[in-house]
């Protein structure tokens, strides 16, 4: 009969697997090195698996007590910027990641270690920002930045000026919108939509598991500061305002885009100011906008302050309208957030001459207006 005093003393040959995270046991040492050296797995310890630091390499000796770890001391520069680095993820989606950002090619030997963290920041960014962690999104690009005021609303700046000013693109340049964490690389969409997609559109998961694409790849300190953006969700810290999407709360101020879907797809629209909720712009829409002429009349006016179905329709005159196409309309309407300004998006149909609209901080999906 085999002794536990035995057991504990045999050696241990053991590896992760890079796609599932997974440490995996090798009944030799000659089988563990072959995994290895195939490239399907890493020499690291369980912890790498569960998406913390990776340690140096070390040679394989007799476990220590089990009923008596103690913690190894990381080095410096591997030692958590705080408690959020410890998250380990969801591992079915840390999978699906890993191999998505394989497949487009997102590696460090592939693209070199800068090119791949900012890729992989882009993703995040937009992976928030897809998971409707707008707040997130803008404190993550903050943090990247270095400048700890972009994490606020810009909509809420008492120095914004009206978007048809020609201060507008002036302060547009100096707030969050103008940081390139928003704009896409080659992959970045494509991998950041596979991790919400995944995650069931949670933000925590898919910013998770972008994190632990990069613990993986050896860049623990930006996965630290993307990690460190959302508090541990292991004790809830966020408060009820804070789960409130900012476009709940209606006022005069709510903004839209008002547009056309023309027939080979391409959408086309334009700024409207004040009252973009679906409650206002119904009525609204159908006293003024009964056609395709009416809403191409708005467009080459440069947008309104307001669509009312008590008034007629004060027109801006020479905004910038704001272009999309249906094959990419998550594209669309993350253009109709950011440089749009929008909350909403009521678009016609030219094709079957109906209404739709979209919450544009809500499931971003085109629906029936009427």
């Amino acid at each position: 009969m085999i002794s536990l005093k035995n057991l504990l003393k045999e050696e241990s040959f053991t590896a992760i697997n890079k796609d599932s995270g997974e440490v995996a046991v090798f009944k030799t040492k000659d089988a563990r090195d072959s995994a290895i050296k195939s490239g399907t797995h890493d020499k690291q310890d369980s912890k790498s698996a569960k998406g913390g630091d990776s340690p140096t390499d070390k040679k394989d000796v007799p476990k220590v007590n089990i009923f008596n770890k103690d913690k190894e001391e990381p080095k410096k520069d591997d030692k958590p910027k705080d408690s959020a680095n410890s998250r380990p993820g969801n591992p079915e989606v840390n999978k699906v990641v890993r191999k998505k950002a394989a497949s487009l090619g997102i590696t460090p030997q592939k693209l070199g270690k800068e090119e791949y963290e900012s890729r992989i920041s882009k993703a995040a960014v937009e992976a928030l920002t897809d998971a409707n962690f707008h707040s997130e999104a803008r404190k993550l690009i903050a943090v990247l930045e270095d400048k700890p005021e972009w994490a606020n609303d810009p909509r809420k700046d008492p120095k914004m000026p009206d978007i048809m000013s020609p201060e507008y693109e002036k302060w547009q340049k100096t707030s969050v919108y103008s940081s390139t964490f928003y704009d896409s690389a080659e992959g970045t969409d494509e991998l950041a939509h596979a991790a919400t997609g995944e995650s069931g559109w949670d933000g925590v998961s898919a910013l998770d598991a972008l994190a632990f694409d990069l613990k993986m790849n050896g860049s623990k300190n930006l996965a630290a500061k993307i990690q460190g953006i959302i508090d541990d969700t292991n004790e809830s810290t966020t408060s009820m305002a804070d789960m409130i999407p900012e476009s709940v709360v209606i006022n005069e101020g709510t903004r839209s885009q008002v547009g056309v879907i023309g027939r080979n797809g391409k959408i086309v629209s334009a700024y409207v100011h004040y009252d973009g909720y679906p409650s206002n712009m119904k009525p609204g829409l159908k006293k003024h906008m009964k056609n395709e002429k009416d809403v191409l009349k708005l467009i080459k006016m440069g947008g309104a302050r307001g669509i009312f179905d008590d008034k007629e329709i004060e027109y801006y005159k020479g905004g910038k309208p704001t272009k999309g196409d249906m094959k990419d309309f998550g594209g669309y309407v993350d253009a109709a957030d950011r440089s749009g300004m929008a909350e909403f998006v009521y678009l016609y149909n030219i094709k079957d001459k109906k209404w739709y609209f979209a919450d544009v901080y809500g499931d971003k999906k085109l629906k029936k207006l009427f």
